[in-house]
């Protein structure tokens, strides 16, 4: 197998942000990590310009970057990053932090020397000499281990992110999750860790839960960065981040300079004394005495640590002002609406969702009409009904006898309208019983012509109930 070659690989550069979150989870997060692997190599050749003199803190971050995206998405890159070269990177990452570290207090003291008083002066040259000989000494080391173990550790990586097997079992066929439902959970459980640290953090003492705090943004943050282009208010948040980062970085600084001013007030307190005593001790004039005693670096140490406490102080009133107390949970609650807009489904087409709504409706109205209560019987819906609504109302006919039904045959009798005659001949005929639907019609005046029968379901016309 060849080895990789980030700078011949045109498939290094990761996919725009709604093309990634579409991806399946294994290939998405090996994209983005080969592209992190590929800034990290190209910060490393920056390295070696003398001229370059943001290449370290460049090569710094990128390492950071890769590291991060390789611990969080580890269970999707299938052993394909082995336990050497994971410690591998983390030693390189820890002498790229000494080596920054120092670059920064170097500039950062030469610009402070400016301010200090006379006496004060040979303290800020005497911490100066301290920290650049450390500087030194790290660089020394660290490009070192870059020589000897960088280039093969990331063309190891490189060879394993590219190349990876997957299985796929045809009899019981499992969809592969995409990228954005594995990011989502990773964010959420990264942004409630940053809002539990900011809310613990009280004062400027707190200085290691600050720091840890510090940690927890980065890493939302170099979680968000591949895919924030593609999702509402990623790249807001992403600029929220970083400012916060940036304040919680100066407390850092703050911090990590003022332990090294205490150790080194002490050094040059034991160092000063040693001097003078011994300058004492071998007869030498007084005035050489009080020279010994004019170089004395505690001054300038106390200057250097009144105005680190004044950086921090400033530092920390920004950061409470902004991040802690009914703050605290701004940035979580940021990064959970952008999950919930990353995992919202896809809404259909608005002329498909209101035919799938309306249809069944307009279906209920169209078949279950509801007539009204005075409506003429010509527009209800029973048409068939209508003769036995005549049968069952004859319209009144003179002397009371209702109308005869029509039948098939002529009959004397309208069809079951009374039981046949079985009386005696010669009986006299019993009274007629008069007919209900009869006396509910109004009688014809005597000698009108008989009324035709009336057509069905007047308004005015009682109807069984039946």
């Amino acid at each position: 197998m060849g080895h990789y070659n980030p700078r011949m690989d045109d498939e290094t550069s990761p996919p725009p942000a709604d093309q990634l979150l579409a991806l399946p989870a294994d290939e998405g997060c090996r994209r983005v990590a080969l592209a992190l692997l590929a800034s990290t190599v190209a910060a490393r050749a920056r390295l070696d310009d003398p001229d370059d003199r943001t290449a370290l803190h460049d090569f710094r971050v990128a390492l950071r970057r890769l590291r991060t995206w390789l611990r969080a998405y580890e269970s999707y890159l299938a052993g394909s990053v082995r336990k050497r070269h994971w410690r591998r990177l983390r030693e390189i990452s820890q002498l790229a932090g000494v080596c920054r570290d120092n670059e920064v207090h170097v500039a950062w003291i030469r610009d402070v020397e400016e301010s200090l008083k006379s006496r004060e002066r040979p303290g800020g040259e005497w911490f100066l000499h301290q920290v650049a000989e450390r500087q030194r000494e790290a660089d020394a080391e660290f490009r070192s281990m870059l020589d000897d173990r960088f280039e093969g550790t990331t063309d190891a990586i490189g060879d394993g992110l590219a190349v990876y097997d997957r299985r796929i079992d045809l009899r019981d066929p499992v969809p592969s999750r995409k990228f954005a439902a594995v990011a989502a959970p990773l964010i959420v459980t990264q942004a409630t860790s940053l809002g539990e640290r900011l809310g613990s953090i009280e004062s400027i003492q707190d200085q290691a839960m600050a720091h840890s705090a510090r940690l927890a943004a980065k890493r939302l943050r170099y979680l968000l960065e591949p895919i924030a282009a593609g999702v509402d208010g990623g790249t807001a948040l992403l600029k929220r981040l970083r400012n916060l980062q940036d304040t919680i970085g100066e407390m850092h600084d703050v911090h990590v300079m003022a332990e090294e001013v205490i150790e080194a007030a002490e050094r040059a307190g034991a160092e000063q004394t040693r001097r003078v005593a011994t300058a004492l001790l071998e007869g030498e004039s007084d005035a050489d005495a009080h020279q010994e005693h004019a170089r004395d670096p505690r001054p300038g140490l106390l200057a250097i640590a009144t105005q680190l406490r004044r950086r921090g102080e400033a530092a920390f009133a920004e950061l409470k002002t902004r991040w802690l107390g009914e703050h605290a949970s701004d940035l979580t609650d940021a990064a959970n609406a952008i999950v919930a807009r990353l995992t919202a489904e896809p809404a259909a087409p608005r002329a498909v969702v209101a035919k799938a709504v309306e249809k069944p409706v307009e279906v209920r109205v169209d078949t279950r009409p509801v007539p009204r209560a005075d409506a003429p019987a010509a527009q209800s819906a029973a048409p068939p009904k209508a003769p036995a609504v005549a049968a069952a109302h004859p319209a009144a006919q003179p002397g009371g006898h209702p109308a005869p039904r029509p039948a098939a045959a002529p009959s004397s009798h309208p069809a079951g309208a009374r039981p046949a005659d079985t009386r005696p001949e010669g009986a006299p005929r019993p009274a007629a019983v008069p007919n209900v639907a009869s006396t509910t019609a109004p009688s014809a005046a005597p000698g009108a012509a008989p009324s035709a029968p009336s057509r069905p379901g007047p308004p005015n016309v009682e109807r069984p109930t039946g």
